[in-house]
């Protein structure tokens, strides 16, 4: 009885296996085994790696320092395979598509975007959606004081306002794609142009909506939408140079340790941004739209990794370590 067990669980890890090299664009396998042998020694013969991150908007803080304290932990459990390392930051805010360049010119090391076909092309993803998909979760800046919005419920009627959004972001295309109006300009004239009624919608993240809202200087005018959330498929993944496969595959191994262990959950679910996020979902009417610029493999890693961060978003963080990694094991 026990060795049909035992069977059985090689068979889990097996498909689970299969299923992470489908996910992940790396060009080197992960190894469950490697991973049960990790020491906490690291051999002087390896390489110390300093790795470039980009400067953030103000606003978005939080958001910044979870992701920065993410990488640093998937390089960390992974430093006896392949060294110590250090973090540098940039000194200079940078917009989304301009940290994409600097990356590709060899100025970053590691960035994270939402994704899309054609960023896929041009650099390699590490495909775990690191929000848990809720940047494809938009609630609403709108003007104070405006009550139009009490009154949508479909996707049709939400198609007689104009929202603004950046130049170069996957979304503005999302939206134009699904026939909704939209004026482009930039991260911060965004705020203005609604509060002074040159657009009726700024969509933003639920994850990140909170924290600028109370950034003054950029919302004065401006309210959170109680009524709606525009929702489509749109992970934000790590990225690197295309021909970076070894730094890849480390962060790759990385956060699918994190995430076996329940320690990528725990770090999650210790967010406020992250709770403050699903529970502005609740009660809102939801508003899906297509997101023909999702690969498929990245939707196929969104359909496997949402799924299990949904289940522990009611865990209280000190439980997550506990209760996700059985979880994880007994699925796939």
């Amino acid at each position: 009885m026990r060795q049909s067990h035992e069977l059985d669980y090689m068979d889990v890890r097996a498909k689970k296996r299969g299923i992470v090299l489908l996910l992940i664009s790396v060009f080197s396998l992960f190894s469950v085994n490697a991973a049960e042998q990790l020491t906490k020694e690291v051999s002087a013969d390896l390489p110390h790696t300093l790795i470039r991150l980009p400067n953030v908007h103000p606003g978005r803080d939080s958001i910044y320092e979870y992701a920065k304290a993410l990488l640093n932990e998937a390089l960390l459990i992974t430093q006896p395979q392949y060294g110590t390392f250090n973090i540098i930051v940039s000194g200079q805010e940078s917009a989304q598509e301009r940290q994409l360049r600097s990356l590709e010119h060899n100025l970053l090391d590691v960035t994270w975007s939402v994704t899309s076909i054609e960023r896929e092309r041009q650099f390699l993803p590490i495909r775990i959606p690191i929000m848990a998909g809720l940047f494809g979760k938009r609630a609403l800046f709108i003007k104070e004081g405006d009550t139009r919005f009490e009154q949508v419920k479909t996707l049709e009627e939400l198609k007689s306002f104009r929202a603004v959004l950046g130049y170069d972001w996957p979304d503005t295309k999302i939206f134009r794609a699904n026939n909704l109006p939209v004026l482009e300009t930039t991260y911060r004239a965004s705020f203005r142009i609604v509060s002074e009624g040159f657009a009726d919608i700024f969509p933003r993240s639920v994850m990140e909506i909170q924290e600028e809202f109370g950034d003054k200087t950029l919302t004065r005018g401006l309210a959170i939408d109680d009524n709606l959330i525009i929702s489509y498929p749109s992970p934000i993944f790590f990225f690197v140079r295309s021909d970076n496969s070894a730094l890849a595959s480390r962060i790759a191994e990385g956060l699918l340790m994190m995430f076996e262990s329940g320690k990528f959950q725990e770090l999650l679910l210790s967010q406020d941004s992250f709770r403050q996020g699903m529970s502005m979902m609740e009660g809102r009417t939801e508003l899906n739209i297509e997101n023909p610029f999702l690969s498929e493999p990245s939707r196929i890693a969104l359909e496997k990794f949402l799924p299990e961060f949904i289940a522990t978003k009611t865990l209280e963080p000190s439980d997550a370590s506990d209760s996700v990694a059985p979880v994880l094991t007994e699925k796939q």
